[in-house]
């Protein structure tokens, strides 16, 4: 019940934190629900509404997230430096320069990039050498998953 008060809380701070939003900072709304991770940026100006029980998230009129205040776990705001992702700490990942390198993976494998909401908009090949370069420079800014049939990592196109 205490979480269902603080979401309404939520509503009141967002417009208080995104306006706080320096060039250099990226913040997020992190609401963890029983069906996984939703990441809101804060800069892309969310609209939260809970009408009968029910959160809902829309950015530019376009629905981002539905679901019941009995389905959200937690919530946080993140905070994160718009350059704070340049190393991926799993073994053959690395980030650099909007791209994805991967290594020691199976050839053949096809590997998928999401956008943070579930649309793929790319996908690439695993070449002879266990070696794939995802080009992300070519999206817009924005958090993506990079998906392989063994991983998944997630990554902020800046």
């Amino acid at each position: 019940m205490k979480l269902k008060k603080n979401l309404f809380a939520i509503l009141a701070l967002l417009f208080g934190v995104s306006m706080g939003v320096r060039a250099d900072v990226v913040k997020y709304l992190v609401l963890n629900t029983a069906d996984g991770q939703q990441v809101i940026a804060l800069a892309d100006n969310p609209v939260m509404t809970v009408s009968g029980g029910v959160l809902k998230v829309s950015v530019g009129g376009v629905e981002k997230v539905s679901t019941s205040l009995d389905n959200v776990k937690n919530y946080m705001f993140q905070e994160q430096s718009a350059t704070a992702i340049r190393e991926i700490m799993a073994d053959g990942y690395q980030l650099s320069e909007g791209h994805v390198f991967m290594s020691n993976v199976k050839a053949g494998e096809t590997i998928a990039v999401y956008s943070a909401d579930s649309r793929r908009v790319s996908v690439q090949r695993v070449a002879a050498d266990g070696r794939v370069d995802i080009d992300l420079t070519s999206l817009p800014k924005g958090v993506y998953i990079v998906k392989s049939p063994t991983t998944s990592i997630k990554v902020l196109n800046d």
